[in-house]
């Protein structure tokens, strides 16, 4: 591991843990539970480039990354490419769409579920 893949796995571990608190703390506010599955994306996105730099790669964008993860040589299964896929859908649906997500769901769906793939995919 490289000082910067480290920052990006320390990053995601700490988005992960903004997302429980927010679930944790104000599960019944609907703002709270949208930044939660927000978080929650953004610590897979870390995962993701904390991996990929591990790899030799570096990509720069939201695309770049995405085509970095689907090229068979970097070696993400396909349900850890679809996991990623869904946390993005998740996480547009709280900040673009108004998403309103019931907290038992963001808790077993998108955290024990979704982004726990990705999680553990890269051993954190």
């Amino acid at each position: 591991m490289s000082p910067v893949s480290d920052a990006h796995f320390e990053q995601a571990r700490q988005n992960r843990a903004f997302a429980e608190q927010m679930l944790t703390d104000y599960g019944n506010s609907p703002t709270h539970v949208q930044w939660a599955v927000t978080a929650a994306y953004y610590s897979a996105l870390h995962c993701r480039q904390g991996y990929l730099l591990i790899r030799g790669r570096d990509p720069q964008s939201h695309v770049a990354r995405g085509h970095e993860i689907a090229d068979p040589a970097n070696q993400v299964p396909m349900d850890v490419q679809r996991a990623y896929i869904r946390l993005e859908q998740f996480s547009k649906k709280a900040r673009y769409r108004l998403g309103i997500f019931a907290p038992s769901f963001v808790r077993s769906r998108i955290f024990d579920d979704t982004l726990k793939r990705v999680t553990d995919f890269v051993g954190l």
